[in-house]
């Protein structure tokens, strides 16, 4: 993906091409599905989302239909199989990421809890570790509800 200079840009482009590759949605929903799976962090207004997906359109990698539901017309937005190609490639690199970061977290967990076991004052790891551990972990919990609301999704329209 092209946005990775901009880390906003680049997790809000994840987020619409995995959730476009669980279901075709519209901007909106797309919007709520985000700030839900993401607790509020992440809130992505139209002035974000929308201008994104006619990016993520003109690209080849999402296409769009007009429905009208409840009287009002509305976009919804689907993978192609450019996107789909894309966000396959992506969810590996995010699979790559989170092993490791998981592999981080245990093993700092591990010399903190020696220090805390110890009492080892000089190997107290600095905070700017552990700010960064909780914002990892944060952000780990967070994909993975994702991907387990996925994956609910996914068995319930399988068992459907």
């Amino acid at each position: 993906m092209e946005a990775r200079g901009d880390p906003i840009k680049y997790r809000l482009r994840f987020f619409l091409l995995t959730l476009l590759a669980i279901k075709p949605s519209h901007g909106y929903e797309l919007s709520k599905k985000i700030e839900e799976a993401t607790r509020g962090i992440i809130r992505a207004g139209p002035g974000s989302i929308y201008p994104l997906l006619r990016e993520l359109r003109d690209e080849g990698l999402v296409e769009e239909d007009t429905i009208v539901e409840s009287g009002r017309v509305k976009k919804v937005y689907r993978l192609t199989l450019k996107g789909v190609e894309e966000v396959a490639k992506e969810l590996d690199i995010a699979q790559d990421i989170i092993k490791n970061m998981l592999s981080l977290v245990v093993n700092a967990r591990k010399g903190v809890e020696k220090v805390l076991r110890e009492g080892v004052h000089e190997a107290c790891p600095p905070n700017t570790l552990i700010e960064g551990l909780r914002s990892l972990h944060k952000i780990i919990s967070e994909y993975l509800e994702v991907l387990e609301k996925a994956y609910e999704r996914c068995r319930a329209t399988q068992g459907a």
